[in-house]
């Protein structure tokens, strides 16, 4: 007992000055799960407690993404945290995953684990590809179909466990000796560019905690399938950073450039305050100075014992390093860089109690940078943290997985999906998994550990969504595959139009929009079901706007030559037609007849929230569309796609369930 207690005091000595434990060598920036359990077995903190998490409660279906279930990635007493996942580039149908795997005192480090089903069914096992190692895997398929999963090596070095037969058969290679220091928080990516002069080229990066390169980012490469690597190349040095560079993160793009991400601190104990980026334009073989993308961050960086309040209120340990994902498709958004990282309130003020996931793209390269915007659509005082990011290879699309707690009590979890099929300018985010749970230590390890990353990885439409829970009271991996369409079931429009923008957006389900078209902009929105526009939509005076019930047409209408004041000019001159619905209370359709758009206006009364439908005499329902918008009394409708015709208009009322209707006659 006074020997832990004396620990105990070196331990809190040690988080006030330099975050490392100087009497028991114990240096608290390292993040491995196997280099903190080493230190509770040699007595200098606690194991982790084994008390049993509580159950799991099934989520609610109304916002599942998809009707597939969970499925268990692989049973039985091993846990499972820290997924990599990478789609197999020749078939969609075959994906591989690692993760940290241990049976209860023991662990081997990295699994190996293959789908050749599109993810309904997982053969593999614990063991560790290769043999023994010390966890953190980052998996990759080439072109050729050769599997790799990259790890820390028993003794704080790099290494690489290499497959050409979809996991029967393992070799291993050294990157990187550990002789200089522990080589921590490890990425590892191939370019599988089908135009880039280097495809082929095996990267891996980490943090060097040791010698004299203490705390910079280290990135290796291999030219010949990962048998050979050259020596490390140091790409964060030029960012001085006060204490130290952790978390990186490594892409390429479809040219061949190679980029590195990663969390910046500038103090110890702290969360991260910065993020910082490094690319190369030959290959990896070397690296232009490193530069901060974003200076002003506030991360979710927590961990037992830190002087620093828990963010997010999970038991669990936690960080902000960033995730990257590039698109090296022939889309429309070819080329374009994809930061994301979790955030205490809004990236530069940084403050509240919400964390949200943020992300930052890059269309010249990395030289300059949007600025943040919110990946997550729920509103502010949530939390979401770990997100993962990927952009499928073949057309662009982006999904992003994290932990989500909106829905569910401040210590519990799910897990949640955002895509994006237009780079990021609108989002639709989905609960992914089953159950909710309440994070908790894996028992048996330490530093309040359950895992630092979850993973996703997608082509061709195929989206792998991989994550730990404890929902069986042990931390097991899960997924929950789906594919992505050409469109999303459901799209949040946050982003205005600039004049002379054109904005073109179309979802199967709705389209919640509640950004500002400006004046000689273009909104055209197509939705399956209904296309919501809150109260904080506006379509300028001079704008064009168009909202139709036409889900994923693939083709979008144009505008037409008139402008948003085109039916304003018009109704001096044309008659209007009321429907007398009460005593001082009428709606009128103008012009009627018309081609295209009409106008639907109440005299004696203001709207704000309603329902407008159109029917057809003999097709039906044509158009749906609700509004939330207050002391409205007017508004547009566009028909120049239907039939010639006589139509029924009904306006509905939520605020006082009246209800009104008319009728406009449309010709060519």
């Amino acid at each position: 007992m006074k020997n832990f207690i004396k620990l105990a005091v070196v331990i809190v000595f040690c988080f006030a000055c330099s975050g490392v434990y100087a009497q028991e060598e114990i240096d608290t920036r390292i993040d491995n799960w196997r280099y903190w359990k080493e230190k509770a077995e040699q007595g200098y903190i606690p194991f982790n407690s084994d008390e049993a998490p509580k159950p799991a409660k099934p989520a609610e279906d109304e916002n599942r993404m998809m009707d597939t279930p969970d499925v268990l990635i692989l049973g039985g007493s091993t846990t499972q945290s820290e997924n990599s996942v990478f789609v197999n580039p020749i078939d969609n149908q075959i994906s591989l995953n690692s993760n940290n795997s241990q049976t209860g005192a023991s662990f081997s480090g990295t699994s190996a684990l293959f789908t050749f089903d599109g993810g309904l069914t997982w053969t593999g096992g614990s063991a560790s590809a290769g043999g023994s190692n010390s966890g953190d895997p980052a998996v990759a398929i080439d072109l050729n179909g050769t599997s790799y999963i990259g790890h820390i090596a028993n003794g704080g070095g790099q290494g690489v466990a290499i497959s050409n037969n979809n996991g029967a058969t393992w070799s291993t290679s050294v990157i990187a000796s550990g002789a200089t220091g522990f080589l921590d928080k490890n990425h590892l990516w191939v370019d599988n560019g089908t135009s880039s002069p280097f495809q082929g080229n095996l990267y891996s990066a980490w943090t060097n905690f040791g010698g004299a390169n203490y705390g910079e980012i280290e990135v290796s490469r291999s030219t010949d399938n990962g048998v050979t690597w050259s020596a490390p190349v140091t790409v964060s040095a030029a960012i001085g950073a006060g204490s130290h560079n952790q978390g990186v993160n490594i892409q390429t793009g479809p040219n061949g450039d190679v980029y590195a991400v990663w969390a910046i601190y500038d103090s110890w104990p702290s969360r991260e305050n910065a993020i910082g980026f490094a690319r190369s334009t030959d290959g990896g073989a070397t690296f232009g100075a490193a530069v901060r993308i974003h200076n002003n961050i506030q991360g979710v960086r927590w961990q037992p014992g830190f002087p620093i309040a828990n963010p997010h209120g999970k038991n669990m340990r936690s960080n902000s390093f960033p995730g990257m994902a590039t698109d090296i498709s022939t889309g429309a958004n070819s080329g374009t860089i994809y930061v994301v990282w979790s955030n205490v309130g809004v990236p530069g003020v940084n403050t509240g109690t919400d964390v949200s996931i943020y992300m930052m793209s890059s269309t010249d390269n990395g030289v300059t940078w949007s600025t943040p915007s919110k990946v997550n659509q729920d509103p502010i005082g949530n939390v979401q943290y770990f997100p993962w990011i990927a952009s499928d290879p073949v057309n662009g699309n982006l999904s992003v997985i994290f932990y989500d707690d909106r829905n569910v009590a401040a210590t519990d979890a799910e897990a949640w999906v955002a895509n994006s099929t237009d780079g990021g300018t609108s989002w639709s985010d989905n609960r992914v998994s089953d159950v909710s749970f309440t994070p908790a230590p894996i028992p048996g390890l330490a530093g309040g550990y359950m895992g630092d990353y979850l993973g996703i990885s997608a082509r061709d439409g195929q989206v792998y969504p991989v994550w730990s829970d404890n929902r069986s009271g042990a931390v097991l991996a899960y997924t929950s595959p789906y594919v992505l369409a050409s469109c999303l079931a459901n799209l949040n429009i946050t982003l205005n139009v600039a004049p002379g923008g054109v904005d073109h957006q179309e979802a199967s389900s709705t389209i919640t929009a509640s950004n500002t078209i400006a004046s000689g902009a273009e909104g055209v929105y197509h939705a399956g079901d209904e296309v919501l526009l809150t109260s904080d939509f506006d379509a300028i005076n001079g704008s064009v706007f168009r909202a139709y019930i036409e889900g994923c047409s693939g083709s979008f209408v144009r505008a037409m030559e008139q402008k948003g004041d085109y039916v304003k000019a018009d109704k001096a001159r044309t008659t209007k037609y009321f429907k007398e619905d009460a005593a001082d209370i009428s709606m009128a359709v103008y012009p009627n007849p018309t081609s295209s758009i009409f106008t639907i206006e109440l005299e004696g009364h203001t709207l704000d929230d309603f329902n407008v439908e159109i029917y057809s005499m003999s097709r039906g329902l044509m158009f749906a569309n609700q509004f939330e918008k207050e002391n409205l009394n007017s508004f547009q409708v566009d028909i120049s796609e239907f039939p010639e015709g006589i139509y029924i208009v009904r306006l509905t009322s939520s605020k006082d369930d009246k209800t009104f209707t008319g009728r406009i006659i449309k010709n060519n």
